[in-house]
C-alpha cells in the first residue's frame, strides 16, 4: 500500500525529522506553567508568551545564534518585572527546561527505531530550531551519527523554521528534490513552508500514526532497493 495516513510512501526519497516534539516529547506544559510558578497570573503569562514567542523577535534571534541564552534571559526578566514580579537570572534562563533534560523531554524510542529503519534504505535529516547552549545536552540524548545523514541546526545556520532558507539548506545537504522529501514536525507553521516548497508533510499528533507512516516508507524503500539490486523494476515508482 503506497498511501498511508495521507502520505505517498512511493514518492519519498529522504525523511526529515524535527527534534523537540518528535524525537523528544514536547515540554509545553513546563513553559505554560512558568508564570504561575514565579507568581504571575496565568492570563498575564499567557499574554507575555504570545507577545515574546509569536510576535517578538528575541527568541527567534536566540535560535539563529544572534544573541545568547543569557541575553534572552535578561529580556525575559525585564518583561516579567514590568508585571511586578522579580525572577532570578537562572529562573529566566531555565524557564522551559532544555532538550538535554530527560525528565522534562522524554525520548520517544519508537521514533528512534523507525528512523533507524528508514536510514537503512534512504537518507535522513534532522531539521531543528535550537540554541547553542543546548547543543551538547540534546546530542547526548540521541545518537546523531547513527540516526542522521544530515543535521540542520538553526543556531549553526543562522536561519530558522519557518524561514524558507533553512529548508533550502536541507534540500541542498540531502541532494534531494523537494517532491522527494517527507517532513515530520509537531508545528503546523513549520510544515506550511515545507509544503509550499513541494515536500510531503506529516504533523506529529499521534505516535502510532506517525510510526505507521515511517515504517511504510521504510518498507517501500526496502522493496525498491531489492528490486534495483535484482535488476528488476525501477528502484522507485
Amino acid at each position: 500500500m503506497g498511501i498511508v495516513n495521507g502520505i505517498d510512501a512511493r514518492r519519498v526519497r529522504a525523511v526529515v525529522f524535527d527534534l523537540g516534539g518528535v524525537f523528544l516529547a514536547n515540554n509545553i506544559e513546563n513553559v505554560v506553567s512558568f508564570g504561575p510558578r514565579v507568581g504571575l497570573p496565568q492570563e498575564v503569562w499567557d499574554a507575555i508568551r504570545h507577545e515574546m514567542f509569536v510576535h517578538g523577535e528575541a527568541w527567534n534571534r536566540l535560535e539563529r545564534a544572534e544573541i545568547s541564552l543569557d541575553e534572552f534571559a535578561d529580556v525575559l526578566r525585564r518583561r516579567v518585572a514590568e508585571e511586578g514580579v522579580e525572577v532570578t537570572h537562572e529562573q529566566a534562563r531555565n524557564f522551559m527546561g532544555a532538550p538535554g533534560d530527560g525528565n522534562r523531554m522524554p525520548l520517544r524510542q519508537e521514533i528512534v527505531d523507525a528512523c533507524l529503519a528508514i536510514r537503512a534504505v534512504m537518507p535522513t535529516a534532522l531539521l531543528t530550531n535550537n540554541i547553542v547552549e543546548w547543543r551538547d545536552g540534546w546530542r547526548r540524548r540521541i545518537d546523531v551519527d547513527a540516526l542522521f545523514d544530515v543535521v540542520v541546526d538553526s543556531s549553526e545556520e543562522g536561519t530558522r523554521k519557518p524561514e524558507p532558507r533553512i529548508y533550502e539548506i536541507t534540500e541542498r545537504k540531502l541532494a534531494t528534490e523537494p517532491e522527494g522529501l517527507l517532513f515530520v514536525d509537531d508545528l503546523g507553521v513549520n510544515l506550511k513552508t515545507a509544503k509550499q516548497r513541494g515536500w510531503q508533510t506529516l504533523k506529529y499528533v499521534d505516535t502510532q500514526e506517525v510510526v505507521e507512516v515511517l515504517y511504510a516508507v521504510a518498507n517501500h524503500g526496502t522493496t525498491a532497493m531489492r528490486a534495483a539490486d535484482s535488476g528488476g523494476a525501477p528502484a522507485f515508482d
